[in-house]
C-alpha cells in the first residue's frame, strides 16, 4: 500500500460517518416494511402518538426542500395528518388498490409525488427536485446524501402536496375532519367505484371552444406535456365549480398564473391562467370560483382545465397525442364532452 493511502482511506471513512449517523437517526423506520392495518380514528389523531424525532425530521426536510415555509416545522397539524393516513409514521408503508399503490409517511402514490416533485411549483433552481426512486427506496436506489433519504423525500412530498392542495396544514386537517380524505389513498370504507360522471356542469360558462390537446408538448413555461384541456373563452367569462368541494387559490408569474384548485368527493380539478379568483372555501357546484384570463405562460385567453380523479376510470381515454395519463391526472376530454356540448 502506498505511503499515506491508509490515512486517506481513514479520512474518507471518517467523512462518511456523520452522514450515516444523521440518516440513521432520521429514519428509524427506514428498513421496515409496514402495510395497511387497523386505522386510527379522528379522535385518536387529535392527539397523535408521533415519534419524538418527527418535528426534527420535518425541520430538516423543510430546510432541504428550498421552498417550504419554515414555520411549518412546529405545526401541530402535520402529525395529525400523518396519523390519519394510518401509516404509523413509517417510510416503508405500502398499500394497494385498483391500478394504484400508496407508499410512505403520507400514503401518497408515485404519481402524486411526481405532481409536486418540482421545479414548476416555484421556478427556483435551488429547490429540491424529488426523485421517484429516492421517494420509494431511499439510499437503496440513490446516492448516500441526506436529501435522498426516504424520510426527507416523503416529508417534502407530503408538505408540498399540502401547500398545493390546501395552502396550509391547518386547512388540510380541517378538510380531513370534514370529509375523511387527504389524497387519493382510500381509508377503510372509502368509495372505490371507478370515476364515470364526475362533473355536473361545464367549468366555463358556455359557449366555449376546446379540443383534445392532452399530452401535447408545450415549450412555454419550460418544456412540459400538456396535462389538461384548454377551454377557450373571452377574458372575464365566469369559471364555475363542476362539483361541490373546497376551492383554494394560488398564483405564480411564470407557469399557471392565477389558478384555483377544487377538491371534491371524487378527486380534484385545477383551473389555470385566470384573470382573478372568485368564491373560495367550500362551495357548491355552479359557484363562480374564477374568471377566464391569460396569466402565467398563456398566449391567449383560456381556462386550462385538468382533472385528477381519486379512482381511475375503468377505461382510459387515449388522446390523439397517445397519452392517457400524465402524473396523477387523466385526459378530461370525454368528461367535458358530457357537460360542455
Amino acid at each position: 500500500m502506498p505511503v499515506g493511502a491508509g490515512r486517506a482511506r481513514r479520512t474518507r471513512l471518517a467523512a462518511w460517518i456523520p452522514v450515516v449517523l444523521i440518516a440513521a437517526s432520521l429514519v428509524p423506520s427506514m428498513f421496515g416494511v409496514a402495510r395497511a392495518g387497523p386505522q386510527p380514528t379522528l379522535a385518536e389523531c387529535r392527539r397523535p402518538d408521533a415519534p419524538a424525532s418527527f418535528h426534527r425530521q420535518v425541520r430538516l426536510a423543510i430546510r432541504l426542500s428550498g421552498n417550504l415555509p419554515r414555520e411549518w416545522s412546529a405545526s401541530p397539524y402535520l402529525p395529525k395528518i400523518v396519523c390519519w393516513q394510518g401509516t404509523g409514521f413509517s417510510t416503508g408503508f405500502q398499500a394497494y388498490g385498483p391500478r394504484q399503490m400508496w407508499v410512505g409517511v403520507f400514503a401518497m402514490s408515485k404519481r402524486e409525488m411526481q405532481t409536486i416533485a418540482g421545479p414548476w411549483l416555484s421556478n427556483d433552481r435551488h429547490e429540491l427536485i424529488l426523485d421517484p426512486h429516492c421517494f420509494l427506496h431511499g439510499w437503496d436506489a440513490c446516492r448516500h446524501r441526506t436529501k435522498n433519504t426516504r424520510i426527507v423525500q416523503q416529508l417534502v412530498a407530503g408538505m408540498r402536496w399540502i401547500w398545493l392542495m390546501y395552502g396550509r396544514p391547518r386547512v388540510a386537517w380541517r378538510h380531513i375532519a370534514r370529509t375523511g380524505r387527504f389524497d387519493s389513498y382510500p381509508r377503510t370504507g372509502a368509495d372505490l367505484t371507478p370515476t364515470r360522471t364526475p362533473f355536473r356542469m361545464c367549468p366555463v360558462r358556455r359557449p366555449v371552444s376546446y379540443r383534445d390537446d392532452y399530452g401535447e408538448p408545450r415549450p412555454v413555461g419550460g418544456f412540459h406535456l400538456h396535462w389538461g384541456n384548454d377551454i377557450e373563452a373571452p377574458i372575464g367569462r365566469p369559471v364555475r365549480a363542476p362539483f361541490s368541494g373546497l376551492a383554494v387559490a394560488h398564483r405564480d408569474g411564470w407557469f399557471a398564473g392565477r389558478y384555483v384548485t377544487l377538491i371534491g368527493r371524487e378527486g380534484y380539478v385545477r383551473n389555470s391562467h385566470l384573470s382573478r379568483s372568485g368564491k373560495l372555501g367550500y362551495v357548491k357546484a355552479g359557484a363562480v370560483i374564477g374568471y377566464v384570463g391569460e396569466t402565467g405562460d398563456a398566449l391567449d385567453p383560456h381556462d386550462h382545465f385538468d382533472w385528477r380523479p381519486w379512482n381511475v376510470p375503468k377505461r382510459l381515454h387515449v388522446a390523439p397525442s397517445g397519452y392517457a395519463r400524465i402524473m396523477d391526472g387523466v385526459d378530461p376530454f370525454p368528461f367535458l364532452n358530457e357537460v360542455c356540448r
